[in-house]
């Protein structure tokens, strides 16, 4: 396996993408976006899903990916856990046994056009410009349904984020809560309205 093994930091066709996403497997193979060895392009599609354990990137001398049976995103061997909290009740919305691999997994890109330029190829100039892994999940906790959506997004020039996605099928009057290795990072006041998704970004520190 190639995820929580801190060695596995590098893309392997730098040239083309500083980022590479990665799924490791129960019976110990990986799937990789671009093959090591013979730097093929391999897809999106074809990751098995039902044998997943992990799921991230990995570039820059970096790991992201987040845990399938859990949800909990590892950030450099750095554990984030998030939870929804009302003056009653507390919703684990990662940490559980619940099976995350509903995976997410988009790059956004931009294209510069040179419109004086009368050949055939080389008008445009395109350029990665963030990396976006993660996932989508709904679970039912305590007495709500909740469908819960996170984003791990990785800007070229920026610090990473995270994209947190609530919808809630009644009114909750809370908070999104962010632990860090066990600590609480931050609380965010956060109510949602039934039915309706309620959206944040969160800089990861």
């Amino acid at each position: 396996m190639i995820l929580g093994n801190p060695s596995y930091n590098r893309s392997p066709v730098p040239t083309l993408q500083s980022f590479i996403w990665v799924a490791d497997y129960y019976d110990g193979t990986s799937f990789l976006e671009y093959d090591s060895k013979t730097k093929k392009n391999n897809s999106y599609y074809e990751i098995e899903k039902d044998k997943l354990i992990y799921f991230g990137l990995i570039g820059e001398g970096s790991q992201v990916y987040f845990d399938v049976a859990n949800g909990i995103f590892q950030l450099n061997s750095h554990r984030i856990m998030i939870s929804y909290k009302t003056d009653n009740q507390e919703y684990p919305l990662t940490g559980r046994t619940f099976l995350y691999n509903d995976i997410i997994q988009y790059k956004d890109s931009s294209s510069d056009a040179n419109i004086l330029n009368k050949k055939e190829q080389g008008n445009f100039d395109s350029r990665i410009e963030q990396y976006n892994i993660g996932y989508k999940k709904q679970m039912y906790l305590v007495d709500a349904n909740i469908n819960f959506q996170c984003i791990l997004t990785i800007p070229f020039k920026d610090s990473p984020y995270l994209q947190i996605k609530i919808t809630s099928d009644k009114d909750l009057d809370g908070k999104i809560v962010i632990r860090t290795d066990g600590i609480v990072t931050e609380e965010l006041h956060a109510p949602l309205k039934e039915n309706m998704s309620g959206n944040l970004n969160w800089i990861i520190r």
